[in-house]
């Protein structure tokens, strides 16, 4: 439990780190590219095309702090009638759901990254295969996330204070 605790950890840091180099970097392509366009009338025919391809490695990649911290949007407002026994077992059921889910994800996206292996992007000239292995490697993240997230309930027998909701 230790070993996929620090897992779980050191897998969210990277990817927090990797999402905020990337929105750095989407700021700062697009900047130029507004300063260029606006202010020298000229504009590279690249930048629009790497910050949409950031971008959706950025949502996936955050996809899974959210996982890891419980943040999906989900409906709450009655939690507080429920035993914090039973809210494990609600978790639990609705987790076991969402990694099937999650499942037919990673599988699915790497069927179409490596169905879009051989085409090439328009600007950039990358394989498709980058763009679209996002889908699988933030679907194998999130579900790594949820993974200890269940394993940590289930040892403790209980949720955290904060999942239950502090608006009562």
């Amino acid at each position: 439990m230790r070993l996929l605790a620090m897992t779980s950890f050191w897998l969210a840091w990277a990817a927090s780190l990797v999402a905020r180099l990337m929105l750095v970097a989407v700021a700062l392509m697009i900047v130029v590219q507004v300063v260029l366009r606006f202010g020298f009338s000229y504009s590279l025919p690249w930048p629009e095309e790497a910050a949409r391809y950031l971008m959706i490695w950025i949502v996936m990649l955050s996809g899974s702090l959210l996982v890891r911290d419980d943040q999906l949007v989900r409906v709450d407002f009655l939690d507080y009638l429920w035993s914090s026994r039973l809210m494990v077992w609600r978790n639990l059921t609705f987790r076991l759901l969402l990694a099937v889910m999650l499942g037919v994800l990673v599988w699915q996206g790497w069927d179409q990254a490596t169905f879009a292996m051989r085409r090439t992007t328009t600007a950039l000239q990358i394989s498709w295969f980058w763009v679209y292995l996002a889908i699988p490697v933030g679907g194998a993240l999130m579900l790594i996330q949820m993974l200890a997230r269940a394993v940590e309930e289930i040892s403790t027998g209980q949720i955290k204070a904060a999942d239950i909701g502090e608006s009562l």
